[in-house]
């Protein structure tokens, strides 16, 4: 069977843990060994970021993304993603194929980056755009609420929760009595 050979854009996810420990010019000559061992022509490896992740994946809160175009058979592309999900820094590839690599990306090839992933970031705007919450403002509220300061708009508009709660109430019966009224 003939491994007919397509241009694929390339991302993936590196731990940053493994990009502090080993440096991400090493860790991108690993990505690079493991495409070629497999068959894969990389014309193009760039640092594209290190940023937060859209949601944790793995107890990881960030990721650098190292952004490739390779050319490369399908069986390539199941072989690399089988290795590389088994061993080594990456925890998430994404291949697309595309119908030629573009010109603009040819020119910046394989590229050198000296990068200095952070140790520890707030990732508290993570959380809330997760969550729908933002904890520093739960908090000061339930600290209010705790201190009993609540203030005359809050307090009105509790009465007239319990208010409509209660009329509520008084309006309609309830299932059981309901069923019970309409025997008799």
């Amino acid at each position: 069977m003939e491994n007919k050979q397509y241009a694929y854009q390339v991302m993936f996810l590196l731990d940053n843990e493994e990009v502090r420990a080993q440096g991400f010019n090493a860790t991108r000559d690993w990505v690079r060994t493991t495409l070629e061992k497999h068959g894969a022509d990389v014309k193009v490896l760039r640092l594209w970021a290190e940023q937060a992740l859209a949601y944790p994946i793995a107890g990881r809160k960030r990721a650098t993304y190292l952004m490739g175009w390779i050319m490369a058979g399908q069986e390539t592309v199941s072989a690399t993603k089988r290795e590389m999900y088994l061993l080594g820094p990456v925890f998430r590839i994404l291949f697309l194929r595309e119908d030629e690599i573009p010109e603009d990306e040819l020119g910046i090839g394989i590229e050198d980056a000296d990068i200095d992933v952070p140790e520890e970031i707030e990732e508290e705007y993570i959380e809330e755009y997760i969550t729908g919450s933002d904890k520093k403002k739960d908090a000061e509220k339930d600290a209010e609420k705790d201190s009993g300061e609540d203030s005359e708009e809050d307090s009105g508009k509790s009465k007239k929760k319990e208010e409509a709660e209660g009329s509520a109430s008084e309006k309609t019966p309830e299932p059981a009595v309901a069923a019970s009224n309409e025997k008799e």
